[in-house]
């Protein structure tokens, strides 16, 4: 090989300014995406939450519908827990007694900073028909509201449940 051949070939490897600058440009690109993986895994943890919430209601019409029982969940929003349980105590009240037999209780994600209803008593009965029953203002359907409010993520998430059907009917709107 003569001398001109050899300058025309390319080098094998990277230069050290190569490497640094393809460094610099994953970090600026890293940093970049690291406050869009933190809404992405608030909206994970708010997704759990209302899931909890939805698979709880399901829990207690299926049981009303299958042990031919009233079933019933109570909704604490302070505690930000579900209550599962089935209305023993006094069935013709519709309300959630100390001495019904609870079921589940699921607390909810400390990440919500609102968890309420628009229903008196925050207590929604199944009859065995898989009917609901419960007072609102108003009337009509029963409404679960679940906020979450911080840098990153506003997110609302409304759970409607019939009372004719005790299907329940889901919106998210994230601001």
């Amino acid at each position: 090989m003569t001398s001109s051949t050899r300058k025309m070939r390319s080098p094998s490897g990277f230069t050290l300014i190569e490497l640094m600058a393809t460094v610099v440009i994953i970090g600026i690109a890293t940093a970049m995406a690291v406050p869009h993986f933190d809404v992405a895994f608030e909206r994970i943890r708010f997704r759990s939450a209302n899931r909890d919430i939805v698979s709880a209601i399901k829990v207690a019409r299926s049981n009303a519908i299958s042990e031919k029982q009233q079933y019933g969940i109570y909704i604490n929003g302070a505690d930000l827990t579900v209550t599962v349980f089935c209305d023993t105590v006094n069935p013709t009240g519709y309300q959630f007694e100390s001495d019904d037999e609870i079921i589940t209780v699921d607390t909810l994600s400390r990440e919500l900073c609102y968890l309420g209803t628009n229903v008196n008593g925050d207590v929604i009965i199944f009859s065995p028909n898989g009917s609901a029953h419960f007072t609102v203002s108003g009337g009509g359907g029963a409404d679960i509201i679940s906020l979450v409010d911080n840098e990153y993520l506003v997110a609302t998430q409304t759970h409607n449940v019939l009372a004719s059907t005790g299907r329940i009917h889901s919106t998210s709107q994230y601001y």
